[in-house]
């Protein structure tokens, strides 16, 4: 329960912030250099709420229950705040290679450079973004769907989990069309009553023995099975090739009530 208060705070923190800038006008700057500095993409590095600060692991939990936030700057004075997987199209223009001014949906914000990462802030609440990608969902769910495109599957086929609550497969590991490599999973819910939330576990898989984040999230009903994907960072797995002596834990949870059903250390070799 604690877990779900936190998330709900953090939302309504990300949520807050959105509306305050919730455009109109913006164009380009005439300073190429000015504008070098905020053009790419950003991903959210830290989130400030009436002093209450979110740590890594609670950002880490928004990614992985799909309400990933970012901003993708561009070129031609467009812009996209990325608020939990959704885009939000906007405008700005850059003051100088430190400031910039943003438009998004209607509402002007400054946003500031300060050693390399970007932040926006607005009457209490703040969101720092560094360098980093951060996807918009697809309609199919939390979770990465399955895609007839994928560049390299290979089959896996092995039972993880079989007990009382679920069965968890891994069916192949694959690099998808986005070049993400990871693990297609089937998750079957054996419970008679629960929905549960099937995730991983955060800071704990590794390759080879190398720490390496996983984003892994999905809901199953009771009685009824999933195929669902989860896939590691792609600036530290970039070839399935690489996917070697995976390690990590998954957990069960209560979808209602977010209280823990089981821990599952997997292994795949």
């Amino acid at each position: 329960m604690k877990r779900k208060l936190l998330v709900c705070a953090l939302v309504a923190c990300a949520m807050t912030l959105c509306l305050a800038l919730t455009g109109c006008g913006g164009g380009a700057a005439n300073d190429k250099d000015a504008k070098e500095a905020f053009i790419g993409s950003w991903k959210l590095a830290g989130m400030v709420s009436d002093g209450e600060e979110a740590t890594a692991e609670d950002i880490a939990m928004l990614d992985a229950f799909g309400m990933s936030v970012g901003l993708d700057v561009n070129e031609d004075g467009t812009c996209a705040l990325i608020m939990f997987g959704e885009p939000l199209d906007g405008t700005w223009e850059a003051k100088s290679a430190t400031e910039a001014k943003f438009t998004i949906d209607g509402s002007p914000i400054t946003a500031t450079i300060t050693d390399g990462k970007l932040q926006m802030t607005d009457d209490g609440y703040a969101m720092t973004f560094e360098r980093g990608e951060v996807k918009a969902n697809s309609n199919d769910g939390d979770s990465k769907a399955a895609s007839t495109t994928d560049k390299n599957t290979v089959a896996v086929d092995k039972v993880l989990v079989d007990d009382e609550n679920c069965t968890i497969t891994v069916l192949n590991k694959k690099q998808d069309l986005l070049d993400d490599c990871g693990y297609t999973f089937k998750v079957e819910n054996k419970t008679a009553d629960k929905t549960i939330l099937f995730m991983a576990e955060y800071g704990t898989f590794s390759i080879d023995n190398q720490m390496v984040d996983f984003t892994l999230t999905e809901t199953v009903k009771p009685g009824m099975f999933v195929e669902t994907f989860g896939y590691f960072d792609n600036t530290k797995v970039t070839d399935i090739d690489a996917m070697k002596n995976v390690a990590g834990t998954i957990s069960l949870m209560d979808n209602d009530t977010y209280d823990t059903i089981a821990s599952y250390p997997i292994e795949i070799a």
